[in-house]
């Protein structure tokens, strides 16, 4: 059995004073402590969850047959411990226990990071699981998506169809006169980059203000809170914006902006 792993006595308080759910595992994969922030997210015990392996204490949902949380975590753990670095995993969904449910367990989307615990010689002591609760943010994306796909209607396609009739013909009577197709595809890419401009940039500028507004930081940094929740969630940047700026009018104020940390 692997010696346990615990915080060490001078960052206890910081650990469990944390914001961000954390969760130390030994290196056979059994719970050794879990901060405040990570029961709560959870909607465990701490007392209940020391001692448990983990894939005992968050089991895979039986009702959900392409569940995959808990072989992709393991994938993971198994990266880490052999790597030795941090692994950031895709946003990745796994459904809790949760008594209050029909079938005994809530469905949630999280950000997790797994890092190795290692000593002062490099040797392996056990695991940090951080993770954060995306399912809000997940579902609003959703919405986004199901949004853009009902623009797709038939008398959309048909709008569609005669604006692209019209501008076809406007290129047409400007390569006739011009003699010069380069021109012609170049002048389209800006159309189509101004056009993604005037759809994306206002909506981009409104969610920098709301990660600004409750992360207190300058411009370049809400920026980057933004283009990192893209590449986690893969998701176009102006979606992301969407779903955040979506979710602000939706919602009573609170934090909305799930921590893209890397770790």
């Amino acid at each position: 059995m692997s010696p346990r792993v615990s915080p060490p006595a001078d960052f206890e308080a910081v650990f469990h004073a944390s914001v961000s759910p954390l969760l130390v595992l030994d290196t056979e994969l059994v719970i050794t402590d879990v901060n405040r922030s990570y029961a709560a997210v959870t909607m465990r015990e701490r007392e209940e969850l020391i001692g448990v392996p983990v894939f005992k204490a968050f089991p895979d949902n039986p009702h959900d047959p392409e569940a995959d949380g808990m072989a992709n975590l393991q994938d993971s753990f198994r990266r880490v411990m052999s790597a030795r670095t941090p692994h950031t995993m895709d946003v990745q969904k796994y459904d809790i226990p949760h008594q209050a449910s029909p079938t005994g367990f809530q469905e949630r989307f999280w950000s997790p990071v797994n890092s190795p615990l290692l000593d002062p010689d490099g040797q392996l002591l056990g695991l940090l699981h951080h993770v954060e609760d995306v399912t809000l943010f997940h579902e609003e994306l959703r919405r986004v998506s199901r949004a853009y796909e009902r623009i797709d209607t038939p008398t959309a396609r048909a709008h569609s169809a005669v604006a692209q009739r019209a501008y076809a013909h406007h290129l047409a009577r400007r390569a006739q006169a011009t003699r010069d197709r380069r021109e012609i595809a170049e002048l389209k890419a800006e159309v189509d980059q101004l056009r993604e401009a005037l759809h994306s940039r206002a909506t981009i500028d409104q969610a920098m203000g709301i990660v600004q507004a409750e992360r207190r930081c300058a411009p370049e940094d809400a920026f980057q809170v933004l283009v990192t929740l893209s590449q986690r969630t893969n998701t176009k940047l102006r979606d992301v914006a969407a779903a955040l700026v979506r979710l602000a009018e939706d919602n009573p104020p609170g934090p909305l902006v799930p921590d893209p940390e890397n770790g």
